[in-house]
């Protein structure tokens, strides 16, 4: 099967991650300004009930894109058929265009760790990750997006830059790249480098989707990526930057932490409509 390339994908516009939180208000006012929602499928893949009832409600009404958790593309473990099976089968009952998960590993001898590790930017690396990725896409039959994560320690001296192993792998694998801005921006503050130069040398072209999310100013030489926070002046000045040097992708305010009243989230999506039509 030939996988649509990002460019003939729908735009969708400004999105919203959906949390549990939000289920019974957003199926009861049906907010007019956000355009779709994300939502994590192992949240709903197996499972009944209210929650369950009220996503179906909602994604009749909006256009729904899937961000995973638990693909751990990079890791030594075989891949989870199981599991891919069953996405398989949620991508298709709602119709969902695309899907995105981490550019790491979160597994280890079938034990998850329950975070987001990072790979070390090798030729090794790059040709197991693509070698994988392009299994997973071909298995689901729709465009797959890899994250850019935010990551504390190098697992293993470089052998490349981060933009360049990004493209080895999306090259080699064919698939797309999620590119996480907040996660662009909270690395180069701590690992020293310029995030505008990041956003000039990564495959533009091949961007399927954006995360932008706030943070936490740990000290004045770290910061924290919580997604827990209101979305920071210098994050948004950096989508306005990629806005300048290409057309955007759909755009997804991302919130895990700290809820606050879905008036505050509608709030940021204006903000980003503002943002790329400036």
């Amino acid at each position: 099967m030939t996988i649509s390339s990002p460019h003939s994908l729908p735009h969708l516009g400004i999105g919203l991650g959906l949390r549990r939180r939000y289920l019974d208000e957003i199926a009861e006012t049906r907010p007019s300004s956000i355009d779709w929602f994300e939502v994590s499928p192992e949240n709903y893949i197996g499972r009944g009930g209210k929650a369950r009832a009220l996503f179906e409600e909602i994604a009749a009404q909006y256009p729904i894109v899937a961000h995973g958790l638990s693909l751990s593309i990079g890791s030594l473990d075989p891949l989870d058929w199981d599991y891919l099976r069953d996405l398989k089968v949620f991508l298709r009952s709602y119709k969902i265009p695309w899907f995105s998960d981490h550019l790491c590993f979160s597994s280890v001898n079938a034990h998850f760790l329950h975070d987001l590790l990072p790979l070390p930017f090798t030729e090794e690396a790059a040709r197991h990750v693509s070698d994988r990725a392009r299994m997973v896409q071909d298995f689901l039959e729709v465009p797959v997006g890899l994250e850019n994560i935010s990551y504390y320690l190098s697992p293993a001296p470089p052998e490349m830059t981060e933009t360049t192993f990004i493209r080895e792998i999306l090259d080699r694998s064919g698939v797309s790249l999620m590119l996480d801005i907040n996660n662009v921006y909270v690395n180069a503050h701590n690992h020293g480098f310029d995030p505008r130069a990041y956003l000039r040398e990564v495959a533009g072209e091949r961007i399927l989707q954006l995360h932008i999310a706030g943070h936490f100013q740990e000290s004045p030489d770290l910061i924290i990526d919580t997604h827990g926070d209101t979305i920071r002046p210098e994050v948004w000045d950096l989508l306005r930057y990629l806005a300048s040097l290409r057309p955007l992708p759909p755009i997804l305010i991302e919130r895990d932490n700290n809820l606050p009243p879905l008036s505050e989230l509608l709030e940021e999506v204006a903000i980003a409509r503002d943002s790329i039509s400036a």
